[in-house]
């Protein structure tokens, strides 16, 4: 389950029966509702998408520099960094659409990078670093995973601008024998969207159509793939009208662009439970959504973030298309790219991976529920469950109370790690104190406790 921070009303919160909510300032009434595995998951394998196209040189760079991160968050799950496969792919189909391709085309060259890995030169196609069961690691590269992962994700900036996300995600992972090995049976998956524009997988090559020698071949190729994959309600009608639209959301009736069910259904398909995959992108902000004129005089979408970069003013286009495909998964999280540092994004996407490979840590502050009592009085409900299948509500097995001095186990508290638990300023995590019992393998611990908020 994603980490939802949700408005409370007092029914919402169930633990702690004896302590008044109504003592909490009502700005406060949050609550982090979330479930790790019992015993963590070690197998993960990780595809970052990363935008190839003309404006992503700085954001690859904030992406590079910020990986070390990435990789500090997922050290802090127990038993140190997982047994990680580490891949990158590009957007960059060419003119490949579902009915063929459309020739090469400046900048878009026949089918791009089909989805294959992007690999280090001389190197390994994806990293692997595993614990080799004797207190080391086995890996398929010399140096450290953020330098080699910083070479990996060098994919230049002259890719195709016609950038195909989520096409080239199924190109990757739908039995590819360039990326042999990369993709796990048992292995959670996460898949990781960096990109400044939305996703224009395509059905047909005729959105290539036009006199490429014409100026505005380059503006009116780019809108048809807003005005042929997005539908607003209000006002409804035509994208080419110019002005602000409301409610927009994918053309699944597209024709030209291909249904975003087509690769949340294909992604779900490669493991048993879609709560073993997690999506994320660093991306446009989905609204607002607003057509303007372009520089060569035709409709344009409008950026819909703008921030300073090192580089100057910089900006990204409204990720409609690729914010629905985020919402089709139990476990996802969205952040901004128009931000000249993206090492938040990159922490938050990287406990979403960690909480669902075993992380205990909090993503939000947990708070005293009643200050006037002497000690932290946290308010939480935690469940051990078991999961029985995708669309199946978990089997709640039991509830644990808060631990108190000499009191029975297995119970939950809540416990400093400023080694291990970054994301939070008192570093807290949700412990489980079984005693003597031993630990379930099959189980999760489910919680939801009054936070601070934030994300």
């Amino acid at each position: 389950m994603r980490t939802q921070l949700l408005l409370m009303a007092p029914l919402l919160v169930t633990g702690c029966p004896d302590r008044e909510i109504a003592r909490v300032p009502v700005e406060q009434n949050i609550v982090e509702t979330n479930s790790f595995p019992s015993v963590p998951r070690r197998d993960i394998d990780i595809l970052f998408v990363v935008d190839s196209s003309g404006s992503m040189e700085q954001e690859q760079e904030s992406l590079k520099a910020n990986f070390p991160r990435f990789i500090s968050v997922l050290e802090s799950i127990d038993g140190g960094l997982p047994n990680v496969h580490l891949g990158v792919i590009t957007p960059d189909l060419g003119t490949r659409a579902l009915d063929g391709t459309a020739g090469n085309i400046s900048g878009c060259a026949g089918s791009g990078r089909k989805g294959d890995l992007h690999g280090i030169a001389g190197g390994p196609l994806f990293l692997s670093d595993s614990d080799d069961g004797a207190g080391g690691r086995t890996r398929n590269f010399t140096g450290t995973l953020a330098e080699r992962f910083a070479e990996l994700a060098d994919v230049g900036t002259m890719g195709c601008g016609i950038e195909q996300h989520l096409e080239s995600v199924k190109m990757a992972l739908e039995n590819n024998p360039a990326n042999t090995g990369f993709l796990r049976p048992n292995a959670l998956l996460a898949v990781v969207l960096i990109a400044d524009e939305d996703d224009c997988s395509l059905a047909q090559k005729a959105l290539f159509d036009g006199n490429t020698g014409d100026q505005a071949y380059g503006e009116r190729v780019n809108f048809r793939c807003t005005r042929e994959g997005i539908v607003c309600e209000r006002p409804s009608g035509s994208l080419d009208t110019l002005g602000p639209r409301e409610d927009c959301r994918p053309n699944e009736a597209s024709t030209m662009l291909t249904p975003i069910s087509r690769y949340a259904d294909f992604l779900k398909s490669l493991k048993p439970d879609p709560r073993d995959i997690i999506v994320a992108g660093i991306i446009g902000d989905p609204e607002p959504f607003a057509i303007k004129t372009g520089e060569k005089g035709t409709p344009v979408v409008k950026e819909s973030c703008t921030y300073n970069g090192t580089a100057g003013p910089q900006f990204a286009f409204p990720a409609v298309r690729m914010s629905s495909f985020l919402e089709q998964f139990p476990i996802q999280t969205r952040t901004t790219i128009c931000d000249s540092d993206l090492s938040d994004g990159i922490a938050q996407i990287a406990a979403e991976i960690g909480r669902a490979a075993g992380n205990p840590c909090f993503i939000s502050e947990p708070i005293d529920v009643d200050p006037a009592t002497d000690g932290t009085q946290y308010d939480c409900t935690v469940t051990e469950v078991r999961r029985r299948g995708p669309d199946v509500p978990d089997e709640e097995l039991r509830s644990f109370s808060e631990c108190e001095a000499g009191g029975a186990t297995p119970c939950w508290k809540i416990e400093s790690d400023a080694a291990k638990c970054t994301l939070t300023s008192n570093h807290l995590k949700l412990v489980i104190d079984r005693g003597s019992e031993p630990t379930p393998t099959d189980t999760h611990i489910s919680f939801n406790c009054v936070t601070a908020g934030g994300e």
